[in-house]
């Protein structure tokens, strides 16, 4: 199944991908995180590597850079492990796109995971929450960048 949920942003589009770009510090752009800490003590976030996500009520979440590509402002990751969300698999894209008219950006941000007939819209609609809280996280990072 798939979850989805897409946003225009104002701001340009490497104001937005600037805040992706760091996959070891959407810490500093999104509140409900309190840390990012890269297994094995990595500095970068090269492809295939860990991060060690601590959400604000102390939980820990294990997430592997699945790929980025700076070229099309996408980058994708997955669960590494343990997680409270009620999927066996998933995998989240986040998709940029420049918006040509007035110089905002599309966000396009989708989770692909496969989950009990009983929990699959739970899970969507879990999912898509989660991103339009991240959205505005996003708005707020960047309207401050900008200013």
């Amino acid at each position: 199944m798939i979850a989805f949920a897409s946003t225009v942003i104002d701001a340009p589009i490497e104001d937005v991908w600037s805040c992706l770009d760091d996959f070891t510090a959407w810490h500093k752009w999104i509140p409900r995180i309190q840390a990012t800490v890269m297994d094995d003590g990595l500095v970068q976030a090269p492809v295939g590597s860990v991060r060690i996500v601590t959400r604000a009520n102390g939980a820990t979440i294990r997430e592997k850079l699945l790929m980025k590509d700076e070229l099309r402002h996408t980058i994708a990751y997955t669960f590494e492990g343990p997680h409270p969300y009620p999927v066996r698999r998933y995998v989240a894209t986040v998709r940029l796109e420049p918006v040509t008219t007035n110089g905002a950006t599309f966000v396009h941000w989708s989770g692909d995971f496969d989950a009990d007939a009983a929990d699959e819209q739970r899970a969507a609609d879990l999912f898509r929450d989660v991103y339009t809280g991240f959205f505005g996280d996003l708005a707020e990072r960047t309207a401050a960048v900008t200013r």
